[in-house]
């Protein structure tokens, strides 16, 4: 009888591995098709995601010009280049860019460099002429300082003695 529980064993797990055969397809049909699925996805997700990257570097190299005026080239030699240029004393210059005259030797010298909104005044008065940057002094001299009604110098005020020394010394 061994021979029959055996033979029977066999018959059986011969019928299970046709079932489990047959409903495991077309699962393994559903799963394949699945994954398919999920590579085109991410094959779309990248294609999707280096468009918007070429999209953002071309809406910056569109605002280049914007991004590039804000890279202003700078260099000491400029400065005081342009400052023997037009002929002005270290005190106008940095009364034109908005800065002290220490910060424009400190310029020159090549110690310091101009912050942003002193650079981008400086780039503004290196595009004017001479004649523009005059005029913007306006009622100042060469030298800085405010003139009078006529565009005089001011003078130096006088010390004025007071009769009481005199008499003082006299006597």
């Amino acid at each position: 009888m061994p021979n029959f529980a055996g033979a029977l064993k066999g018959e059986i797990r011969r019928l299970a591995r046709k079932e489990v055969r047959e409903t495991v397809t077309p699962l393994k049909k559903l799963v394949a098709g699945l994954r398919r699925r999920v590579a085109q996805q991410r094959r779309l997700i990248a294609d999707l995601e280096r468009s918007v990257k070429r999209s953002k570097s071309q809406a910056r190299a569109a605002e280049a010009p914007s991004s590039e005026e804000s890279q202003i080239r700078f260099s000491p030699a400029w400065v005081k280049q342009h400052r023997k240029k037009l002929k002005m004393s270290r005190r106008v210059y940095a009364k034109l860019i908005g800065v002290s005259a220490q910060s424009i030797f400190g310029w020159e010298s090549g110690r310091t460099r101009p912050r942003r909104g002193a650079l981008e005044s400086w780039r503004r008065i290196r595009g004017m002429g001479k004649r523009e940057l005059t005029s913007l002094i306006g009622s100042e001299g060469k030298d800085g300082r405010k003139r009078g009604a006529r565009g005089r110098k001011r003078r130096a005020p006088t010390r004025r003695r007071t009769r009481t020394r005199r008499a003082a010394k006299k006597k």
